[in-house]
């Protein structure tokens, strides 16, 4: 009577136990796999915007670089005829509006801008073309401007007629045929130089000081590889120059 019958256990309970701790086993495995790919991703992430930050830290290196050096010729060479402006990861601006003046309506440059911008656009190639600046630059727009007299659209005319002039004074020589670009710069010019009007926008205190012409310089991105590798192939060595017509002083 004392007997006690063995406890049995189900075959429910035999077979559910071995799932439940294999499932358990997989859970822990999944986690830990987690784990490990989300460390490995992280390290490459952070190893991927590290090497980014430091290229763009080796570029503005060099486009300040390049600031500088432009500022120091400006300074050396033509105290107070251009003056540079550059702000981090931006374009070079270089102002030429202390020699390079226009009249109201006009956009004829006088002989002594004109002797200046012959002197100075081969500076400026030089330095953008023969040091480190190299690795980054693009191109030069010539910007032309004009005060609020008149309205949009002649202004606009006008702001075009003055940075084209800009390049046409590169063009031309003097009577004795001196004082004009190199042909290796004029390749230069015709490779690298756009130009654009840019009306009465970006108004300067007064209206003097608005009608003037400005160089920007602008660097390639980081990324920007298939559209250089594009736009170096293009070769337009064999192009014509071509001459403005004169302008009469």
């Amino acid at each position: 009577m004392f007997n006690q019958r063995p406890n049995k256990k189900s075959y429910k309970d035999e077979g559910e136990k071995p799932f439940w701790i294999s499932y358990a086993d997989l859970m822990t495995a999944c986690m830990t796999l987690f784990l490990v790919v989300m460390a490995v991703t992280i390290v490459m992430l952070k190893k991927k915007y590290e090497t980014q930050d430091a290229a763009l830290q080796a570029r503005e290196a060099t486009i300040s670089a390049c600031a500088a050096d432009l500022q120091k010729i400006a300074n050396d060479k033509f105290p107070g005829q251009a003056r540079i402006e550059y702000s981090k990861g931006d374009a070079i601006r270089i102002d030429l509006g202390s020699i390079v003046k226009f009249d109201d309506g006009k956009y004829a440059i006088d002989k002594d801008a004109s002797a200046f911008l012959r002197l100075y656009i081969p500076t400026v190639l030089q330095t953008v073309k023969n040091n480190q600046c190299k690795k980054y630059f693009r191109r030069v727009i010539v910007e032309g401007y004009t005060s609020k007299t008149g309205d949009y659209m002649t202004n606009l005319r006008l702001s075009l007629e003055r940075s084209k002039e800009v390049v046409c004074v590169l063009a031309r020589t003097n009577s004795d045929g001196s004082g004009g670009l190199s042909s290796e710069d004029k390749n230069q010019v015709k490779s690298l130089f756009l130009v654009g009007g840019f009306s009465f926008n970006s108004q300067k205190k007064s209206d003097e000081e608005s009608r003037r012409a400005e160089l920007k310089l602008e660097f390639w991105q980081l990324g920007d590889d298939k559209k250089r590798q594009e736009e170096s192939s293009i070769d337009l060595s064999g192009k014509d120059f071509g001459i403005c017509p004169l302008q009469t002083y």
